[in-house]
């Protein structure tokens, strides 16, 4: 074959080169939490959006909390419970009061009313999730004293076992991303935690969603980041509450913030040793919630 022809044909095809070996259109991910002040502060499901937008995996979230809520609360106001019956979702987030997951370390404790009403919410929230094909994601809080630490790590562990879900640990998240940057204050007011600290949380969380960190890119953040004190109501979802929408700006955060985060991800390992308590998180001036 003339070589001018073998020319003019590989210009022709060149414009369809590839048209068969595309990549497959990312998944989207729609996302329940449940939780109080520690989800909300910051925004946390805001964030989670804007990590999934800057990787091209669209992120939609339905959002129910309160100030110093409990689990319980959310199962017996049934606000989430009807969401998870009626609406199809692919992960389910429950983040406890850091005191109620940590009474199931001790054997005692469990049989009281609190740490039972406890377990039978994340039983109701973990069935109804796994009847609708949703994974469970148990958010592991943080204490400033490490036995509470371990108490916590405890309870989560009898937790993921007894109802099949599995532990997000965002406490050894933000406690890895204090140990690469010693200087950080990851709680402000030793109890809640700061943008950065959030904006790991939302990188985490994504990982552990997709089974994927993300790639450093920058975000656009489209919510409010909220105050610890932000009036919100756990009678309908944080997203649809028009005292939360916030004035309609996008947050930027540059790549050159997200790049530390990713980098600071505990290793699946170390994440393991520290959830069953060999190597505890330690941060000081944390109050447990």
């Amino acid at each position: 074959m003339p070589p001018r022809f073998l020319l003019g044909l590989s210009l022709l095809l060149a414009p369809f080169a590839g048209t068969h070996a595309q990549d497959p259109a990312p998944k989207e991910y729609r996302v329940l939490l449940v939780g109080n002040s520690l989800t909300y502060t910051n925004n946390l499901p805001a964030l989670l959006r804007a990590v999934g937008a800057s990787q091209g995996t669209p992120i939609t979230t339905e959002t129910y909390v309160a100030p110093g809520g409990t689990l319980s609360e959310r199962w017996r106001d049934g606000k989430a419970a009807d969401a998870l019956r009626t609406r199809k979702f692919d992960v389910v987030v429950l983040q406890e009061i850091g005191g109620q997951v940590g009474c199931l370390a001790s054997a005692s404790r469990t049989r009281t009313a609190p740490c039972a009403a406890t377990v039978q919410a994340h039983e109701g929230f973990a069935a109804l999730a796994k009847a609708s094909g949703a994974k469970t994601l148990l958010f592991t809080t943080w204490s400033h004293d490490e036995r509470m630490q371990g108490r916590i790590h405890g309870g989560m562990r009898k937790l993921a076992k007894d109802t099949g879900a599995t532990v997000f640990n965002a406490a050894g998240a933000i406690a890895s991303l204090h140990k690469a940057q010693p200087g950080s204050t990851p709680y402000p007011d030793g109890t809640h935690p700061s943008t950065q600290a959030s904006l790991m949380l939302a990188v985490a969380l994504y990982r552990d969603i997709t089974g994927t960190a993300p790639a450093p890119k920058a975000l656009r953040v489209g919510g409010p980041l909220l105050p610890v004190n932000a009036a919100v109501s756990a009678a309908s979802p944080l997203e649809a509450q028009p005292a939360l929408a916030g004035d309609g700006k996008v947050t930027v955060v540059p790549v050159a913030l997200i790049e530390p985060l990713v980098k600071a991800l505990p290793d699946p390992k170390d994440e393991a040793r520290d959830l069953e308590g060999r190597d505890p998180a330690r941060e000081p001036g944390r109050r447990g919630r």
